[in-house]
């Protein structure tokens, strides 16, 4: 069995690499080649857990996420998680990955992929609203898929650093949402921050914040505006998402970003809203597993 470390994840996952683990999970899910009950979740003390398991073509996989606030005033994460990976032939691990960093690259992944099957892989200015991890994977997986002009970023803090770092402007919220034409929104916000009626009109927003049915990240002139609103499952988001809810209460067109996959054509502004699904996890620590045994990373345990 292998140990993959986050620094392991991070030398393994390219842009690309983690674009095709996003389509072979959404091919996945679209063809019901893949069981993945509803994820678990419950919060204790404060503390957020969860558990998604999923079983695909010839693996599964389990992950634990866990989300512990109190760990700001102990200097240590706050999201935590492991990825188990085995066989569903003989139901051998494979391996254990680390899963924030699967996740980070996973999320933003399918961000990007929504972005090509809408826009295309040639887009012009993309805003990012938020500066934590989610942030940062978005800008690396997008820097490194898509052909961007121009990255801006916003956020409640951090957001200059960030951009300082990367080489791309900071800005007012304003501002990013009257010059972007796609918008990544990873926030921590349970209340709308994308305000509709500042977007241009060929808006394609990707929001993978706000997964609780109580929390929104976008506001009603979003959804009002959207031709279509793109989802990774409506099963999931029928859950957990706040902002699928009223989507559906505007009597919008949903869709299921694999059938975009097969063929299906949308027309901007649209919106794709992300929960995160158990699918993606399994065709992400495949494909990583994979790569790490043809390049020998990993520690390797009886």
């Amino acid at each position: 069995m292998l140990l993959i470390s986050p620094r392991d994840v991070d030398l393994l996952m390219t842009p690309e690499l983690a674009v095709e683990a996003a389509k072979v999970a959404f091919s996945w899910l679209i063809d019901k080649q893949v069981a993945q009950p509803k994820r678990q979740v419950f919060t204790v003390e404060g503390n957020w857990w969860g558990l998604m398991h999923s079983y695909g073509p010839d693996v599964f996989a389990v992950k634990l996420v866990n989300v512990i606030e109190g760990n700001k005033s102990r200097g240590l994460p706050t999201i935590n998680g492991l990825v188990v990976l085995a066989s569903s032939k003989n139901g051998l691990p494979l391996a254990v990955i680390d899963g924030p960093t699967l996740t980070a690259w996973r999320t933003a992944a399918a961000s990007v992929l929504s972005t090509e099957l809408v826009v295309g892989r040639s887009v012009g200015t993309v805003g990012i609203v938020g500066a934590g991890t989610q942030a940062r994977y978005h800008y690396a997986v997008a820097s490194g898929y898509l052909k961007v002009d121009k990255f801006l970023f916003t956020a409640r803090t951090s957001h200059v650093k960030l951009a300082s770092e990367l080489g791309a402007d900071a800005v007012t919220l304003e501002e990013l949402m009257r010059q972007s034409n796609v918008i990544y929104a990873a926030t921590s916000s349970t209340s709308p921050v994308v305000r509709g009626s500042l977007l241009r009109d060929d808006f394609h927003i990707s929001s993978v914040g706000a997964h609780t049915l109580d929390s929104r990240e976008l506001d009603d002139d979003v959804l009002k505006r959207a031709s279509t609103v793109l989802v990774d499952s409506i099963e999931a988001v029928e859950a957990e998402s706040g902002d699928y809810l009223k989507a559906r209460e505007l009597g919008k067109p949903i869709v299921e970003l694999g059938a975009l996959l097969k063929g299906q054509r949308v027309s901007r502004p649209t919106v794709f809203k992300s929960v995160g699904v158990a699918a993606q996890d399994l065709a992400a620590a495949l494909l990583v597993y994979e790569e790490a045994l043809r390049r020998n990373i990993g520690t390797k345990v009886d």
